[in-house]
């Protein structure tokens, strides 16, 4: 499935990371001037998943860009954090390149991309105007054991490839938090910590029962990008508050 058959004009192509060939997936707006957000997908996530939204961004006139990992979807290689971290890297310079007329860059993390996302921050050049952490973990070690994937007591003893909070605490960027009090994947109190950590202007927004996946679910999603399209038009983190509270206020 691409964003065509949704009546939102795509662009699919092939670009290199590394020694590796990744695919990605951009939908321009009609003004080219529009505001433009790169999005690091969750796990077991690929293009394909991603088209209603592109398809939703499209009518509410954001410029889109989505691209898959390393070992994801038809991209080459296996994943790793090494490698996620160069596929970042390589995935924003593409996206500087296919949006030379944008009113304003922005990236998001969701789930699985918060980690991604927040890994490469710090290094993207220009900045973008600002990020979006949606249904984000504070770190990898609390994500394994709140998913269930390794007990708290194995969890201590393992590398911490992605520390979330840490890397909020470290970056002035405008952040947004979005996060859905009835995520059943990742706890609410995640999205708490995570807005309480970010050291530049932040704003959380509690979404009502809706499920984790409810950014990629059609069911959901208006729901779901209410307030990030509200944000990513305006520029402005009080403009996403409509339905959530201002971390910190």
């Amino acid at each position: 499935l691409t964003p065509d058959r949704l009546g939102a004009p795509s662009r699919q192509f092939a670009f290199a990371s590394g020694a590796r060939l990744l695919r990605a997936s951009c939908v321009q707006a009609p003004r080219a001037d529009a505001p433009a957000l790169l999005i690091y997908h969750g796990d077991e996530e690929n293009l394909s998943d991603w088209a209603h939204a592109q398809a939703l961004l499209y009518r509410n006139g954001i410029t889109s860009c989505v691209f898959d990992y390393s070992g994801y979807g038809a991209s080459g290689g296996k994943p790793g954090v090494r490698r996620l971290r160069e596929d970042g890297m390589a995935a924003y310079d593409q996206f500087l390149a296919a949006t030379p007329r944008a009113a304003r860059r922005y990236v998001m993390g969701f789930s699985l991309g918060s980690g991604a996302l927040l890994d490469v921050a710090q290094a993207l050049r220009p900045a973008p105007a600002g990020m979006v952490i949606a249904a984000g973990f504070t770190s990898a070690r609390a994500a394994a054991v709140v998913t269930g994937r390794v007990p708290a007591w194995m969890a201590r003893l393992l590398p911490e490839p992605w520390d979330n909070e840490e890397r909020l605490r470290r970056s002035r960027l405008p952040v947004l938090v979005v996060h859905s009090r009835a995520d059943d994947v990742i706890p609410f109190s995640h999205a708490e910590r995570l807005a309480r950590a970010a050291a530049g202007p932040r704003r959380l927004v509690a979404l009502a029962a809706l499920p984790h996946d409810a950014a990629i679910e059609p069911q959901w999603q208006e729901a779901f990008w209410a307030p990030v399209v509200a944000y990513l038009r305006s520029g402005n983190l009080g403009e996403a508050g409509g339905m959530g509270a201002a971390a910190g206020d």
